[in-house]
């Protein structure tokens, strides 16, 4: 007697033999099930079949919920382990059609990278409760029907899961477009200070514990910067110590640049944009009398 039965495209030799063993687990009480193949075009449907035991009505429902279980454990941790990556790629390929492979490529590594990670926006969403989600939804259908293809559950019962992987995706993108304005923007920055006669050879920057910082020369004397000044009056509302800092290091354009305090820094790509800025001429200061 047949119990239930999966369709699925692809290799199966891998859930076949997960599935003939979780059955073989029925044994002890007497029951062997069997596990056939049919293929139907692209499809190949494995057949969990009943072929000893007493069945007996209250036997079938006890049998049949195991095997429920079985199957929807077994084809949960199929869609997040093999499919989910192809559904990602499948939602880049449809919505950011214009970008390249390559760029599709960083998008599909970063949204499994925020997948990975977690954050505010898998607060519902965790690997923990994505299986819990496919492995009820998978369940409950099981509960009306004795056949489950793969494909059409994700298409038509996982329509909140596949729109939850698109949202991410789009973080993703977000994130990646902020990328290349960012790397835009260094080489821009990295231009202007190629381009200028540095007006000191050297300059120390001491970051303080509430945002601001100090330029010192090598004696340790203040440097002085009108255009500094002019920036900070023109922005008096709203000031960016961060942005103030690198307006006037590309302002002086220095040979060398030592960064003193960095625990102080709120931001924690302070020093890694100075750096990227102002490649080779950026060095930390181990610990100084600047320091304390």
């Amino acid at each position: 007697m047949k119990l239930l039965s999966v369709g699925l495209t692809g290799t199966i030799e891998e859930i076949r033999a997960r599935l003939q063993r979780d059955c073989g687990s029925l044994v002890q009480d007497g029951f062997r099930i069997t596990i056939d193949e049919l293929s139907k075009g692209r499809y190949t449907f494995l057949g969990c079949n009943i072929i000893e035991g007493e069945l007996s009505f209250r036997n079938y429902e006890r049998i049949k919920k195991l095997l429920k279980h079985f199957v929807a454990k077994l084809l949960t941790d199929q869609i997040l382990e093999r499919e989910e990556i192809n559904i990602i790629r499948k939602i880049i390929d449809r919505n950011y059609s214009y970008l390249s492979v390559e760029e599709r490529n960083i998008v599909l590594e970063t949204t499994l990278k925020i997948l990975s990670n977690g954050g505010a926006l898998l607060e519902d969403f965790s690997l923990s409760a994505r299986h819990s989600q496919i492995l009820n939804r998978i369940l409950e259908y099981l509960d009306n029907h004795h056949e489950l293809v793969l494909d059409g559950f994700i298409t038509f019962r996982l329509k909140d899961y596949r729109d939850r992987l698109a949202q991410i995706v789009d973080k993703a993108v977000d994130e990646y477009t902020m990328d290349v304005e960012y790397k835009e923007f260094i080489r821009i920055l990295r231009y202007f200070v190629d381009v200028q006669q540095p007006r000191i050879k050297e300059v120390h920057v001491v970051i303080n514990a509430n945002d601001t910082f100090k330029l010192l020369d090598t004696l340790g004397q203040p440097i002085p910067s009108q255009y500094l000044e002019n920036f900070i009056v023109q922005n008096s509302e709203v000031i960016n110590y961060e942005d103030i800092l690198i307006t006037a290091l590309i302002t002086i354009a220095p040979f060398n640049i030592m960064l003193h305090n960095l625990e102080a820094a709120k931001s924690p790509n302070l020093v890694d944009t100075i750096k990227n800025i102002f490649v080779g001429r950026v060095a930390i200061c181990p610990g100084c009398d600047l320091c304390l």
